[in-house]
Order: C-alpha cells, then sequence, then structure tokens
C-alpha cells in the first residue's frame, strides 16, 4: 500500500465506529476549553499585574489545583446521584459568570480564595462528561472516544492561549476571564442546544449495589493514580515554570508563549487519534504509558540544551506532546474500564482529582525548586519523576491484572 494513502486509511479507521453523542460532548470540550487561556498565564498575571511574588503567584496557582480536586470530586458525586447531564450544564453555566468575576479581585488572599471556589465549579464538569463517554462509547472505542475528546481539548487548548496571549499583550489581562467565562456560557448552551435532557442517555439508577465496593478499598487504583500523580507532576510544569523559564530565560513575550501553547495543541490534535489507533496495536495500555513517561524525560532533558530557543523550543514541543499523546488516555480508559458501572462518576472523580492534585503540587514545588536552585535543578528533578513512573507502570502492571473483575476485560491491560 502507498504510504500516504496507508496514512489516510490509518486516520480513517482512528475516528471510525464512534458515536454522535462522542462528538458533540467533544465539541462542547472545544468551545470550553478554547477559553482555556487564564491557567498558562495566571502566573504571569500575579506578577506583572498584581506585584505578588513568585511563591506567591505558585500559590494562586495552586489554589487553582485545589478547586481542581474538590471540584472534580464533587462532580463525580453528583454524577453517580443526578446524572452527568445536569452536572454537566450546571457546571459550565455557573463557571461562566465566575471566571469573569475574577478581574474584580486583587487581593493575595481574596484572590486565592475565589479562584478555589470558581475552580471547584469549573472543573466538576470533567468526571460528568468522562463518565458521558463511558455511556455513549463501546468497549472497543471507548479508548478512541476518550481520544477524540482529548484531541477537541488540545485543540482549544491551541486556540486559547494564543488568543490570550494576544489578549495579554494588546488590551490586557483582565479580558483572559471575560473571555473564559463567556466560553463555559457557550459550551453549555451548545450541549442543551444539541444533546437536550429528553433525549440524552443518561445514568439512570446510581444507587451502588451490595456487591461495590467503596473505590477508596481497591488499592491497586489508588497505587496506580499515585504513580500517575508522580508523572503528571512533573509533566504539569508547562503551565507553570515553563512560562517563566521561556519569559526569563528565553526572553519570549506573551504572543510568543502563546504560541508555543498553538503549537503544542496542534500536535497533540493532529496526531492522537493515529497514534493511539496504532498504540492499541503494538502495545498494552501499561507498557504505552511507559513509553509516554520515557518520552517526557527527554523532553525535560531539552529544557537544559545549549542551544538557539527556537531549537529549544521544538525540541521540547515535539518530546512532551507525543509523550503526552502515547500516555494520557490510557490512564483515563484503564480507570474507565476497571470502575463498576453504578461508580464510573467516583472512579473518574478520582482520576480527575489526581489531574487536580498535579495542579496543586507542580506549581508550588517547581516554583519553590527555581526560587532556591535555579531552572537546570528544576529539569533534572522532573527527570528524575518521570523515570520513577516508568518503575510504577512496571509494577501496578501484572496486580492490576491479576484484581481486575473478569467481567471487566482484563484482556484491556
Amino acid at each position: 500500500m502507498h504510504p500516504v494513502k496507508r496514512v489516510v486509511d490509518i486516520y480513517i479507521k482512528s475516528f471510525s465506529g464512534l458515536s454522535r453523542e462522542v462528538w458533540i460532548l467533544s465539541i462542547v470540550m472545544l468551545i470550553n476549553r478554547s477559553g482555556m487561556m487564564v491557567l498558562p498565564f495566571l502566573t504571569l498575571y500575579c506578577t506583572t499585574q498584581l506585584n505578588f511574588t513568585i511563591i506567591q503567584a505558585g500559590i494562586v496557582t495552586g489554589m487553582y489545583g485545589a478547586g481542581s480536586l474538590v471540584g472534580s470530586w464533587i462532580g463525580g458525586v453528583l454524577t453517580d446521584r443526578i446524572g452527568y447531564y445536569k452536572v454537566a450544564v450546571w457546571s459550565l453555566f455557573s463557571a461562566g459568570f465566575g471566571l469573569a468575576s475574577i478581574i474584580l479581585f486583587k487581593d493575595f488572599y481574596i484572590l486565592c480564595l475565589m479562584i478555589f471556589l470558581i475552580t471547584s465549579i469549573a472543573d466538576a464538569v470533567r468526571p460528568a462528561i468522562m463518565s458521558a463517554i463511558s455511556v455513549y462509547s463501546s468497549d472497543e472505542s471507548q479508548t478512541r472516544s476518550i481520544s477524540l475528546l482529548r484531541m477537541a481539548v488540545n485543540l482549544g487548548i491551541a486556540i486559547g492561549p494564543a488568543l490570550g496571549g494576544f489578549l495579554a499583550a494588546s488590551v490586557g489581562y483582565i479580558w483572559l476571564f471575560i473571555v473564559d467565562g463567556f466560553t463555559c456560557l457557550l459550551a453549555g448552551f451548545f450541549l442543551i442546544g444539541l444533546l437536550p435532557a429528553s433525549k440524552s442517555q443518561n445514568v439512570t439508577d446510581h444507587r451502588s449495589s451490595d456487591g461495590d465496593k467503596s473505590v477508596f478499598t481497591d488499592r491497586i487504583y489508588l497505587l496506580f493514580l499515585l504513580v500517575c500523580l508522580i508523572n503528571i507532576v512533573a509533566f504539569m510544569q508547562i503551565l507553570s515554570t515553563v512560562p517563566l523559564f521561556f519569559k526569563e530565560i528565553l526572553s519570549l513575550n506573551e504572543i510568543q508563549i502563546g504560541l508555543f501553547f498553538t503549537v503544542n495543541g496542534l500536535v497533540v490534535f493532529l496526531f492522537e487519534m493515529p497514534l493511539v489507533y496504532i498504540s492499541e496495536r503494538k502495545f498494552t495500555p501499561f507498557v504505552s504509558m511507559m513509553v509516554g513517561a520515557f518520552l517526557m524525560i527527554f523532553a525535560q532533558l531539552s529544557l537544559n540544551l545549549e542551544a538557539h530557543w527556537i531549537i529549544i523550543i521544538f525540541t521540547y514541543n515535539i518530546l512532551i506532546s507525543f509523550g503526552e499523546i502515547i500516555n494520557f488516555p490510557f490512564g483515563n480508559s484503564l480507570s474507565l474500564t476497571r470502575a463498576p458501572k453504578t461508580q464510573k462518576g467516583k472512579y473518574m472523580a478520582l482520576f480527575a482529582m489526581m489531574f487536580s492534585t498535579s495542579f496543586i503540587i507542580a506549581p508550588v514545588l517547581g516554583t519553590y525548586i527555581v526560587d532556591q536552585f535555579g531552572f537546570t535543578a528544576l529539569w533534572f528533578t522532573m527527570m528524575s519523576l518521570h523515570a520513577v513512573s516508568m518503575v510504577g507502570y512496571y509494577y501496578v502492571k501484572p496486580r492490576w491484572i491479576q484484581t481486575m473483575p473478569v467481567s471487566e476485560g482484563v484482556s484491556h491491560t
């Protein structure tokens, strides 16, 4: 087969068999994340506009993660009780008004509180949407459905920071919050318009059966989340200390930093679906996650290169993007596969909370290491965390298979 035709064939196959509802949910997240321009610039907003110290800026960004942590759990619990649809609509509309109001708060302590509260509302949508994916996809299409959702999120991230960099440089940082709030409202209207409540396949019975154990008694799953957390704390420097590195060490401006995130999002958007399609056929999920972490090690190493800033950014972008593509979708899919039908919300809530915890730890740890030891020490520390996660995935894999209910599909691991 001709190489071009083979590539096209892989692309077509990677998108085939996905339901209309999965596409709608992905478009909702595309709209929502197109406004995701606040977080990459939150550290810079605090230091350049509010005159906070770098440590204070790290704490504010950490409060974003703390709110995300609480919101993820609330969203998961509510999803199991009232269904994903009501949770998603409530979260999107409430967050829209909340995000736009952040511009009113300049005091450090009040800003920390408001960031926490608003993010708690905004991130309740994450476990709700992920649980909906399990409703609208088959076992065979589940990982690709998650990848489509992630692809939409990353396309939104490609749009958001570029627009955010332009807005910050031209009309001011406050417009980042206003536009972010507007996209939440727009996503809510889109969800109601294309997937109204009367037509949604919402969860009808959210009561756990007597045979269901609490998610907190699933020790292997909790260990898996810990390993994922170690890996993602290192990855999440991309949203906190990496922009600082670009500005302070590489002397990039806000527009250039925004374009970096645009390219990152576009790389993930273009390559995730076919690479996940290939990885599903070549590797097991745990092996794919180890390969992804391995690529991230070299991504962190590239930031220590003595080279032109374009070479550094290009190398880092490609390696971190491909590492993310190969690692992240399989963690979501493994979690959905392991969860009992009546506890999808709670399992996905814990997975989302793991991500949220990384939002807390990553900026605080990263800014502390930079402040005390410098950027070089930071990148080598993050390399070590990725390496630890590779060992962790290797350790968890056989124990995950041994404790996986046969009915849930052990072969998926």
